[in-house]
């Protein structure tokens, strides 16, 4: 096959081959389609939440924190420590019923209304939520359809702002 040099010489050239151009067309496209997979991997999770935001999309340190704290909260509702769960609450506490806000300015008010703010649908939604989906966006990091919002408040330390028992209501 010949081609045209920038001298405009003609050269022959057994380089120039189809079968070469073909091995060159399928190399490309593997190179071009190698970051789209990289990228599909990456947003599995979003993926697998059903498309929604994850924490991942506020960076990788954040999406850390978030599932640690959601870990932690976790493992204290699941043992029904109250007063662990009263130290992960950033006050004063915004608490929303189907009825009325509340603002939860102290611990020990907390403590004291833990079981009308803690509901079983409150306990269900953060036992249930998984961490790979844990919602993030820039309000904070969000339990089940929104019962129980929280924030990275300084670097590192994360407490729940908000409890949200009519995120459950029909």
């Amino acid at each position: 096959m010949e081609c045209l040099l920038p001298s405009r010489q003609r050269v022959t050239s057994r380089f120039h081959s189809f079968p070469l151009r073909l091995a060159s067309a399928l190399l490309l496209v593997m190179l071009c389609a190698t970051p789209l997979q990289l990228e599909g991997q990456a947003d599995g999770g979003t993926q697998a939440c059903g498309g929604s935001s994850t924490v991942d999309a506020l960076g990788t340190k954040t999406a850390a924190g978030a599932r640690a704290f959601l870990a932690q909260l976790q493992a204290a509702v699941q043992s029904n420590n109250k007063e662990q769960i009263a130290e992960m609450i950033g006050y004063p506490l915004l608490v929303l019923s189907s009825v009325k806000r509340t603002h939860i300015a102290k611990k020990q008010a907390f403590l004291s209304n833990y079981s009308l703010i803690f509901t079983d649908p409150v306990r269900d939604a953060i036992l249930h939520q998984t961490a790979q989906c844990l919602f993030g966006n820039s309000s904070g990091a969000m339990l089940g359809n929104g019962e129980v919002w929280f924030v990275e408040q300084a670097p590192g330390q994360w407490k729940i702002v908000t409890i949200n028992e009519s995120a459950t209501a029909p």
